[in-house]
């Protein structure tokens, strides 16, 4: 469910994890439009087998080069392929159609859900190479790739602990009391007898493991190393219906996550080595607003940390979102003003229940088309847009639950964070916290960071993958602090 889009224009689809979307926006998308694509190269060679790994760079503008892997398997003679973007968290997306003429050697590989088609020729000579053109939302860029002779590798991030760990960690198994499926998780806790402060980590949106892996990083793993090292323990686990958790996210929303992540507390405060007083919820992104429903609810909740956390309504995030992104690309204001206004439009026709629902489907397929999009497109933006947790996500607004939080709450952001500014969220949680009497509240707004709390240059989606370090240890540091000292 990760919505995830290589270039932006349109931004439709909220990202809060740290990736970006789908659409005209993982994350949290962009609405991208198809267009005709021909080869760039015409040159006769020898038919070969094409399966195997293919890897190239696109060059997008002024921004890093994005590194685009393909994977292609063949059965008989039909081609079948995933295309992995580590920049962007994207791993082994399925390619819809592979198409490719033995006699020309032109293949084209159609990518439905990024609206995108990369098409070109195959070259043999020292080194195999596919040389064509990507194109996606209107636009098209040269795109050569080459056969590589082992697979995609996942190299470390410097931060990154190996094991053997000095403390104990141990996989454990937790029943989500409402529905009944298993969720599968890790406890990193000290080894020393005792009773510990305690935290469960929640990860942003779309399906995510235990360590909320994405670009080549691992920020959950490298939190609970260092807080566990710190006296704390720590319980993260894998999404429901994801990795070896089980468990239907088809139909999930946001509030049934909080669920989720109650269970998995509850899981918690009943064991030995944790401090019944002192347990409290960690959640990035969308996992902050998760953090806030469970903490409204749950008096057994003793503190609350919202790492770029919302504090106003998904319309409003998006908003924010779409003018942070495109600025961060380079955009211009006329352009950003012409998308955001977009995208608001097609915001309220999705939720406006006035409106019977297939009258709102046609009125957004007409807004879409009047874009450029193909009938294709359309449908999969309607999707995503008409999904249950995007319809829910749009609506759902922080400040109900805020406002009855009466525990300590920590309150974390960067200024370079493009998908839950800190400019719009920061002041609307303050806003609301102190609305609903509480004022035992710490913020925090990092200088540079961006939504992954790692030094950036633009805060653009594309950066987290290319910066080594996971998250900055000044933000370690203070979660740690901050908890020992309540």
């Amino acid at each position: 469910m990760k919505r995830l889009i290589i270039i932006a224009v349109i931004m439709i689809v909220v990202i809060f994890t740290g990736c970006a979307t789908v659409t005209v926006d993982e994350v949290g998308a962009e609405i991208v439009t198809l267009s005709e694509t021909e080869s760039v190269l015409s040159e006769e060679s020898e038919h070969m087998s094409l399966e195997g790994y293919w890897e190239g760079a696109l060059s997008i503008g002024g921004n890093p080069p994005l590194k685009l892997a393909f994977n292609v398997t063949q059965t008989d003679e039909t081609y079948g392929a995933t295309l992995s973007i580590p920049q962007q968290g994207v791993t082994n997306l399925p390619i819809e159609s592979v198409k490719y003429d033995v006699q020309t050697n032109e293949i084209a590989f159609n990518m439905t859900a990024l609206a995108a088609v990369f098409a070109g020729t195959v070259v043999s000579d020292k080194q195999d190479s596919i040389v064509g053109i990507f194109s996606q939302s209107g636009m098209e860029f040269p795109l050569t790739v080459v056969r590589m002779p082992e697979g995609q590798i996942r190299k470390a991030k410097m931060q990154e602990p190996v094991a053997p760990y000095p403390y104990i960690s141990e996989d454990v198994t937790i029943i989500q009391t409402k529905e009944g499926f298993s969720l599968a998780g890790t406890v990193t806790r000290p080894k020393e007898p005792g009773r510990y402060p305690a935290v469960i980590l929640i990860t942003g949106s779309g399906a995510q493991d235990r360590d909320e892996t994405i670009m080549e990083h691992k920020p959950f793993l490298v939190i609970a190393d260092a807080l566990t090292r710190a006296g704390i323990v720590v319980l993260r686990y894998d999404d429901r219906g994801f990795a070896a958790s089980e468990g239907n996210v088809s139909e999930a929303t946001t509030l049934d996550f909080a669920d989720d992540a109650e269970s998995v507390f509850d899981y918690l405060k009943e064991q030995s080595y944790v401090n019944p007083d002192k347990i409290g919820i960690i959640g990035h992104s969308e996992g902050g607003l998760v953090a806030m429903i469970v903490a409204s609810r749950n008096p057994d909740v003793s503190f609350i940390i919202s790492m770029a956390g919302s504090g106003v309504d998904g319309i409003s995030v998006l908003e924010a979102q779409t003018t942070a992104l495109l600025l961060a690309q380079g955009a211009p204001e006329a352009a950003i003003a012409q998308v955001v206004a977009l995208n608001l439009a097609i915001y309220n026709t999705v939720i406006n229940e006035n409106i019977p629902l297939e009258t709102r489907k046609e009125e957004i397929s007409a807004m879409l088309a009047s874009f450029g999009m193909d009938a294709q497109s359309i449908d999969a933006q309607k999707a995503v847009l008409f999904s249950t947790w995007y319809m829910t996500f749009l609506q759902l607004d922080p400040a109900p639950y805020l406002e009855q939080i009466d525990v300590p709450v920590l309150i974390l952001n960067g200024t370079k964070d493009t998908q839950v500014t800190s400019q719009l969220n920061v002041p609307a949680i303050e806003s609301a916290l102190s609305k609903g009497g509480n004022t035992s509240y710490t913020t925090i707004v990092y200088e540079g960071f961006n939504h992954l709390f790692q030094q950036a240059q633009t805060g653009s989606v594309e950066e987290y993958g290319v910066i080594e370090t996971t998250i900055e240890p000044i933000v370690l540091n203070d979660i740690i602090s901050w908890i020992l000292d309540l």
